[in-house]
């Protein structure tokens, strides 16, 4: 992985890499932001089309499709376009089944908070293999995530499962276009996935020596305990926020959680102020919304790797106007988004203060091809 002194676009060319450093605030990188927001853009087009479908035509499904394919724009996004398909491919039926059992698992305060700890620990845990295959981890945990945090009865479990899932094969089926018209000779080395290395890297790491296994328990536990938190709290309408907030700031280096803790408070508050005044002048049209939900997805993809912060306020303004979607008041909202966003980063600071890794953890298996490369 290089450093902050030496740019590359994205995270590297072989998806080798086992970490991300996010930028300082008034910095730019580790990617250009020039190469890094075309390819957001890029992977926005789906989400912009389903986004006419579902707004032109008042859908049913109120968004989710659009909501599958910005989760799955997230794995490969590093990746050509022939094996971020492959990527997407084999994410697209875990995020289906990730929002089912998101709503079967709502319907208890037990079961959402055993649900989405084991979840989480699962996804922290794929840090021992790659930064890629975390991000699929995160990308599923954050369907569950949002299926959750809904509340729906049960009888929307299997249109859960169909929107998450449809809307995702819709990044894939975009991807391989873009790879038959124009991207067919950047494909990657042909070693950038090795299933013997990360078997090893998985099997060497079942230790608490190794930092991927004591983060995965942590990140399980603290995502955990922000469902337990909502729903104490009886927060059940934007209660997600404090579990949404952990998953994107906790990473298994300290200094980099506490980092992106700063950027999260920052980005998040700018997010809650563009969204809630676009929702607010323009909620009543669906071309301006739609126009917006897109842009917001683009920048999320583009902004990941250039500006965390920013990253985050475009996260943030998607989710939003997409609630207002639904027939949420986006102003009467702000206060328990920012209450959701402040308690998660509170859990994820005494996460790490109640379970720091000893000095000496590291990751243990030597990974030539699935994670050789680090920051």
């Amino acid at each position: 992985m290089p450093s902050r002194r030496s740019p590359q676009p994205l995270f590297n060319a072989s998806g080798t890499a086992r970490s991300l450093r996010a930028s300082p605030l008034f910095a730019i990188g580790p990617s250009q932001p020039g190469p890094a927001i075309r390819r957001g853009f890029l992977l926005s087009v789906p989400i912009g089309l389903l986004l006419v479908l579902e707004l032109g035509f008042d859908t049913a499904s109120a968004g989710a499709l659009a909501t599958g394919a910005l989760v799955n724009g997230f794995p490969g996004m590093d990746a050509p376009a022939r094996p971020r398909a492959g990527w997407q491919a084999a994410s697209a039926p875990l995020i289906g089944i990730a929002a089912t059992l998101g709503v079967l698992s709502s319907q208890t305060a037990p079961t959402a908070v055993l649900a989405l700890g084991l979840l989480g620990a699962l996804a922290g845990y794929c840090f021992s293999v790659s930064l890629r295959l975390a991000i699929v981890g995160l990308s599923v945990t954050l369907a569950m995530l949002i299926a959750q945090g809904l509340l729906l009865p049960t009888a929307d479990a299997w249109p859960a499962l169909a929107y998450g899932t449809l809307g995702a094969l819709a990044q894939v089926a975009w991807s391989l276009l873009v790879w038959v018209a124009f991207d067919r000779a950047a494909d990657e080395p042909e070693k950038a996935w090795s299933t013997p290395a990360a078997l090893a890297a998985l099997r060497s790491n079942l230790t608490l020596k190794s930092q991927s296994a004591r983060h995965a328990i942590r990140f399980g536990a603290a995502l955990a305990a922000g469902v337990a938190t909502y729903r104490l709290l009886g927060m059940d309408d934007h209660g997600y926020w404090i579990p949404l907030t952990i998953l994107f700031v906790m990473r298994p280096q300290r200094g980099e959680t506490d980092h992106r803790l700063v950027l999260r408070a920052i980005g998040t508050v700018l997010g809650l102020i563009i969204a809630t005044a676009v929702a607010e002048a323009f909620g009543g049209s669906d071309v301006v919304i739609g126009v917006v939900l897109t842009v917001a997805a683009a920048f999320s993809f583009g902004l990941l790797t250039v500006q965390y912060a920013l990253f985050t306020a475009a996260i943030t303004t998607y989710v939003v106007v997409i609630s207002t979607v639904i027939g949420e008041p986006a102003f009467r909202a702000v206060d328990e988004r920012a209450t959701g966003t402040v308690l998660g980063i509170l859990i994820a600071f005494l996460a790490w203060r109640l379970w720091p890794n000893p000095v000496g953890t590291v990751d243990l298996a030597s990974q030539p091809n699935m994670g050789g490369a680090r920051s």
